[in-house]
């Protein structure tokens, strides 16, 4: 994305070390936010936000899913400067993200470079905010609120729960070895299926603990830490920001993600056949639970993944609100208008009503957001419609199904992404409205 920043002409013109400072200090602020999961062009608002304060008149901003290009270009026939920074895509951190927030706003209200350098060194190398088993725990509880949208059955919330954990580990350990997202997920979703065929059939054999245990819940709430829902939704929130080349690498990591996880249920199916653990995972829709359970579900889904991204515990629990209001929006609306328009509608909830409680918070709006729409993502829809394209071990593929699952879930991303965009628009003027009385009321008070 290009973009060119006039300033005025008697604005003095930052020395070519100045100029330096600022854009390393830009694309280090891009990787942070970008690794958090802020859209694309919402990094892009933030660097230019940086460069205007520091008065960098002209800037070129080139933001791909894999890298960030910054240049600058002075006044007169000086040389311009570029600098590139490949981005590592890796865990969310909230917190840093809400420090950083925080810098951009110290910046643009005067903070010299050198003091802004400094304290983005700062965030940048502290520790994360909870140590690893809360993270790990926060990431198990993503699935256990996933369940709870399904079923109350205590034994699959439990069972969900510990392979959770396990699994998080796991995939802790593989990504510190680099290996490929592919071989990751596939090896994650044979692990959780091998243990949801294993615990049914313990229950089959007598085991009361896991007696009546159905596989394809704990499968669902297992695998729905690694489905890549956000992401498509994030690609589809970029393709309507006209940043087609993130979009379309955003979309290819989900079918590649998503297709691993396929491999190792069917792999995992494969195994226990030819053990002779007779086993059935459905890749048919899996019907909603009751109402309350549902709201928990949402509480425990949203509120748990803000935790796994280092988020405070007020704004897991800010989060987690958000996401049962959302949930709300789309059971009050499913039954008259669908399935994409009531996410689209949910979503439209989430991006407003966070942008009304950043006000009151120092918590990013986009952290809200991205916690608030987890209920609604349709990762589920992209594990069914691929799981139904290939089939399982006693079910034969069917094209027609999974390609009309696989539609639907790409349409509810559309509505999710572009409700949540619709709602942070008319968030924003709302907001800015409400500060600017306030300010008006603060200064005839005094």
């Amino acid at each position: 994305m290009a973009v060119s920043q006039p300033v005025p002409s008697d604005a003095g013109v930052p020395d070519p070390a100045t100029a330096r400072k600022v854009l390393l200090v830009c694309l280090q602020v891009a990787d942070l936010l970008l690794d958090a999961g802020m859209s694309a062009n919402d990094v892009v608002v933030v660097l230019l936000r940086i460069t205007h304060a520091y008065r960098l008149g002209s800037v070129h901003i080139d933001l791909t899913y894999t890298a960030v290009t910054m240049s600058y270009y002075p006044q007169g026939y000086a040389a311009p400067l570029t600098i590139l920074r490949v981005v590592q895509p890796g865990r969310p951190d909230y917190d840093k993200a809400r420090r950083v927030d925080d810098l951009v706003h110290r910046i643009t209200r005067g903070l010299p470079i050198d003091a802004a350098v400094r304290d983005f060194d700062d965030i940048w190398y502290s520790r994360r905010r909870h140590p690893w088993w809360v993270s790990m725990v926060g990431n198990a509880g993503v699935g256990v609120g996933a369940t709870l949208l399904f079923t109350t059955s205590w034994q699959v919330v439990v069972v969900t729960f510990l392979l959770g954990c396990f699994v998080d580990r796991l995939v802790d350990r593989l990504d510190e070895r680099r290996v490929p997202p592919l071989f990751s997920q596939a090896a994650s979703a044979l692990l959780i299926t091998l243990v949801a065929v294993g615990a049914s059939a313990a229950g089959r054999h007598g085991i009361p603990l896991v007696a009546g245990l159905d596989p394809t819940l704990v499968v669902v709430g297992g695998i729905v830490m690694l489905v890549a829902g956000m992401l498509v939704v994030g690609a589809v929130q970029d393709a309507i920001d006209q940043f087609y080349v993130t979009a379309s690498a955003r979309l290819l990591e989900v079918a590649m993600r998503t297709a691993g996880i396929v491999v190792g249920i069917v792999g995992a199916l494969h195994l226990a056949n030819v053990l002779g653990i007779g086993a059935h995972v459905s890749a048919d829709p899996v019907a909603l639970g009751p109402v309350p359970a549902q709201l928990l579900g949402a509480f425990v889904l949203s509120a748990c993944w803000a935790i796994y991204g280092q988020a405070g515990w007020v704004a897991a629990l800010l989060t987690g609100a958000v996401g049962v209001l959302g949930w709300v929006g789309y059971l009050a609306t499913v039954a008259t208008v669908g399935e994409v328009p009531a996410n689209a509608v949910g979503a439209l909830l989430v991006g407003f009503v966070s942008w009304l409680a950043v006000r009151r918070s120092s918590v990013p709006s986009f952290t809200l957001v991205q916690a608030g729409l987890l209920p609604l993502v349709p990762g589920l829809a992209l594990y069914e419609g691929l799981l139904q394209l290939v089939g399982t071990q006693d079910t034969p593929g069917n094209t027609a199904a999974g390609e009309a699952t696989l539609g639907l879930a790409l349409g509810v991303a559309l509505g999710i992404a572009g409700g949540a965009t619709l709602g942070t628009y008319l968030g924003r003027p709302v907001v800015s409205q409400m500060r600017r009385i306030r300010d008006v009321t603060r200064a005839r008070r005094s």
